[in-house]
């Protein structure tokens, strides 16, 4: 939602009776972002927060919270997903993994390739 700050264009008490009221008198607030943006948390941050949280006495849980700007739900989610095995497996690399030779039928493709690019022809020999 965005908020706009009226532009006075005359003094006050003087109206135009043929304006409606603030139609093409009102522009952006400059203060206020166009849209917000989504924060986003790194699991290595995650897990470090639910473990300073879970270390916390009673009283200081509430300001772990506030001094990171976070709510409890974000707790409650987070722990469901470290439980259900999901922060772990952000932390492994993304992408495909590294094949360490493969199949026969891929070493062959893979030789096909080569003796395509070798002689410059789109043939498969």
């Amino acid at each position: 939602m965005t908020s706009k700050v009226s532009a006075l264009l005359r003094a006050p008490g003087v109206v135009d009776p043929g304006r409606v009221d603030d139609a093409g008198t009102e522009r952006r607030d400059p203060e206020v972002p166009e849209r917000a943006k989504r924060r986003t948390f790194t699991a290595k941050y995650k897990l470090e927060i639910l473990a300073e949280y879970d270390a916390a006495p009673e009283g200081a849980k509430g300001a772990l919270l506030r001094r990171e700007g976070l709510y409890s739900s974000h707790i409650v989610e987070w722990r469901k997903a470290r439980d259900a095995g999901a922060l772990a497996g952000l932390a492994s690399p993304r992408g495909r993994p590294a094949t360490t030779g493969g199949t026969a039928s891929a070493r062959d493709l893979s030789g096909r390739r080569r003796s395509r690019t070798a002689t410059g022809r789109n043939r498969v020999l």
